[in-house]
């Protein structure tokens, strides 16, 4: 295990699992499991799971499961989630367990944005350019 404890480091990087303990990091990369409590990170991309505990990320693919726990995070997609006392801004996860939590964008109201959006952009597109 990879552990930064205290302060900020700009990239973390870990074969393995990593951890960081009261510190920050720019973006996190590990093949294993990710572990941050009372810490954050702009980008996270890790290949097991990830644990965060009173922290929170900008940005997080994970390739197993996320376990959110009175933190916050911008983008998180992984493969199953559980958030207790967090809010997330967008998830995509196959199977999400929420407690006294709240997400912003499910993957179904992303989509339907996203829709919406391309629709708007596109009638707009073609008002202007007469």
């Amino acid at each position: 295990t990879k552990e930064y404890v205290g302060g900020f480091v700009p990239v973390l990087t870990a074969e393995g699992d990593a951890s960081l303990r009261e510190a920050g990091a720019l973006a996190v990369v590990a093949g294993g499991s990710v572990d941050i409590k009372e810490g954050g990170a702009g980008l996270c991309v890790v290949g097991g799971d990830v644990t965060i505990n009173q922290g929170g990320a900008g940005n997080m693919i994970i390739g197993g499961s996320a376990q959110l726990s009175e933190g916050a995070v911008g983008q998180m997609a992984a493969l199953e989630a559980n958030i207790t006392d967090s809010r997330v801004g967008f998830l995509l996860a196959a199977k999400a367990d929420l407690e006294r939590s709240e997400v912003m964008l499910t993957t179904q109201q992303a989509a339907a944005f996203g829709a919406v959006a391309g629709v708007v952009f596109f009638l707009l597109g073609r008002l202007f350019k007469r």
